[in-house]
């Protein structure tokens, strides 16, 4: 049992010395491009940026560095770290070499390289920091020297405001220039599928009308502009900005950022739910955290401001899908659409978190993680936006369509209803005519009967009560044909006929002083009208015309009447020797119950013409009138057809 435990012991001993021998085992430097993201990196942290290169080298010899498994990887933090690695170059490989610091936008990282604990020189690179002899390019971090053959040891210096994530690329001489091109391309292919993404949007939200696209294309040019500071490129853009100023515009940038989308998805989500008020409180607290950030960054503590502003966005999206799932079933599919979008930047939210905070391995694969999940991100709620707005306007289309209906069964409904009352005024207009007949041939009659005249003027006055009878019982008949339908449809089919019988047949209405005053003018001769207007509603318009011009005439003035057919279309004109309408008259003389002058002796209720207009209107007709001091003319015609 005794000699297990000692083999145990010894096999522990051995693994402990074969992992501190892999530890310290130099990683080769040959013809490739090598990521130091598999072990090869180890790390100590200098909470109050004391150490030294020597003391840091020293701390390393006493085994005080901790072993990485991958690129360093530890989150917003306000200390200094040191990272260890040895390299050896073999005399095959290039002397020159490049090292290339991921993410860009790390404020400092200093290069110590050391051989035999002698310093043979220091490699500054990132945003506050400038190293001429050493770089590469002027805005990424790529900074290149000629190593000496055999062991060297790599002691880097990594000292930031932002996140200390640090990947190393080494990178050999004749590979530098293609490793440099392919990393601005993919800079510029970012930036350029960004900014078509907010010039399509932009457009979207000016040609839709859409407030929804204005706060997202707010927020893509925000993100555009966060993404040329952490590039780099603001200074190129802007001669003058010093590096100092660049670094703090970009945390400024990237906190403004994080408030419009806030804003955003605040907008995006503005629907009822459950928990929506609870929801928009969270908003609300994302929007001051972003806000207090700024002046923290400003104050020198980003660090600090972003440890809590990440940590309260990389839990938001799962808090508040919390209360979209529970809604879900209750959500149009507009809202369903949005709500997705909200899920899926949730989960490159979280991503990007674990990456930044450091629980995230750091490699080559991750540290495209950034880039990818902006571009991603912009193009999927792009897509969402449009087809959420799509299906709105379809929604807004068929409501528009059902509204639509409504207004024309609505119109349709009023126009049944004028016709309605338009048929009952012109019904209750007419019939005062025969009543009146009746009356008048009653009392004449009467005097006859008095005075014992003869049977023929007897007869004269029956015939006349029975034409006045026979004309009640004629709009008695049209009503009840109204009432069935069959009046609506009369103005749909031509009707032929003579229109002089019409014409007698109201002239004999009239009393025999005014048919003195009527002189007719046309042709002895039939005429033959084939139209859409029945005789029935000609009559009346004729009897209405001529009632009109009898009455607002002088006695003992004429009433002239022309007919006449004009290709096929029937002319009726009726002109008096009136004083004429003044502009007010002539603008109101048409509508119902109006009177030229209410004060005159004049029988009548405002219908006449309103009755005339209204029929001409409703058989396709037309109807002008010309007024002045020797009197007032008013011309109708009527369409015709062929025979």
């Amino acid at each position: 049992m005794k000699k297990a435990g000692i083999g145990l012991v010894a096999v522990l001993l051995l693994l402990m010395g074969s992992l501190s021998a892999a530890a310290a085992t130099p990683v080769l430097l040959d013809q490739k491009m090598l990521a130091l993201d598999k072990g090869q990196l180890s790390i100590l942290e200098d909470p109050n940026h004391e150490l030294t290169w020597e003391e840091a080298l020293d701390a390393q010899r006493a085994g005080r560095f901790k072993q990485l498994s991958y690129g360093v990887g530890e989150g917003y933090s306000t200390s200094v770290f040191w990272v260890y690695v040895q390299l050896e170059r073999s005399p095959a490989s290039p002397e020159l070499w490049g090292f290339f610091s991921s993410p860009v936008y790390l404020d400092r990282v200093e290069y110590h390289v050391i051989q035999q604990g002698e310093l043979l020189q220091v490699l500054s690179a990132g945003d506050l920091v400038a190293d001429p002899e050493h770089d590469l390019h002027h805005r990424l971090p790529f900074v290149g020297t000629r190593l000496p053959e055999g062991p060297v040891e790599l002691l880097v210096r990594l000292e930031t405001s932002s996140t200390s994530v640090l990947l190393i690329q080494a990178v050999p001489g004749d590979r530098i220039d293609a490793a440099i091109e392919g990393r601005v391309m993919s800079e510029g292919i970012l930036i350029g599928i960004l900014l078509m993404v907010l010039l399509i949007n932009l457009l979207n939200g000016v040609w839709l009308r859409r407030s929804l696209f204005i706060y997202f294309v707010t927020y893509e040019a925000s993100m555009l502009v966060t993404i040329l500071f952490s590039n780099g490129f603001m200074r190129d853009l802007v001669p003058g900005m010093t590096e100092a100023e660049q670094n703090l515009l970009m945390q400024f940038s990237v906190l403004f950022t994080g408030l419009l989308a806030f804003v955003f998805f605040q907008r995006m989500l503005n629907f009822q739910y459950i928990g929506s008020r609870w929801v928009n409180g969270l908003f609300l607290i994302g929007i001051g955290l972003a806000l207090t950030g700024m002046i923290f960054a400003y104050q020198n503590q980003y660090a600090v401001a972003m440890s809590v502003v990440n940590t309260y966005v990389s839990s938001f999206p799962l808090v508040v899908s919390v209360p979209l799932l529970l809604s879900w079933r209750q959500m149009d599919s507009e809202q369903r659409f949005r709500a997705g979008g909200f899920f899926i930047f949730g989960i490159f939210v979280a991503v990007n978190c674990l990456y930044t905070i450091g629980y995230m391995p750091v490699t080559v694969g991750t540290t495209y993680i950034a880039p990818l999940m902006i571009l991603s991100f912009q193009l999927s709620l792009h897509f969402i936006l449009m087809f959420s707005v799509r299906k709105s306007e379809a929604l807004i289309r068929a409501a528009k369509r059902a509204a639509e209906e409504s207004r024309k069964e609505a119109g349709l409904e009023r126009s049944l209803r004028l016709s309605h009352e338009l048929f009952m005024d012109m019904f209750s207009h007419e019939v005062r005519t025969p009543l009146a007949v009746i009356d008048t041939s009653a009392q004449s009659l009467q005097k006859l009967e008095s005075k014992r005249t003869d049977g023929e003027q007897h007869g004269k006055r029956y015939q006349r009560i029975r034409d006045a009878v026979t004309r009640i019982n004629l709009l008695l008949q049209m009503s009840i044909l109204r009432s069935s339908g069959e009046f609506e449809s009369s103005g749909t089919k031509p009707q032929q006929y003579d229109v002089i019988p019409v014409l007698v047949d109201v002239l004999n209405e009239f009393p025999s002083a005014a048919r003195e005053r009527i002189k007719i003018h046309g042709s002895d001769q039939p005429l033959v009208f084939n139209g859409l207007m029945p005789a029935e509603f000609l009559g009346v318009l004729m009897r209405n015309l001529i009632d009109n011009a009898l009455k607002y005439s002088p006695g003992d003035t004429d009433v002239s009447v022309y007919i006449s057919i004009s290709g096929h279309n029937l002319e009726l004109i009726v002109r008096d020797k009136g004083p004429g309408m003044d502009q007010y008259v002539c603008e109101h003389m048409f509508d119902r119950h109006f009177r030229a002058n209410e004060n005159a002796a004049v029988p009548g209720l405002g219908l006449g013409l309103f009755v005339v207009k209204e029929a001409v209107e409703r058989f396709n007709g037309w109807i002008d009138v010309e007024t002045g001091k020797s009197g007032t003319e008013i011309r109708v015609r009527l369409q015709g057809f062929g025979k």
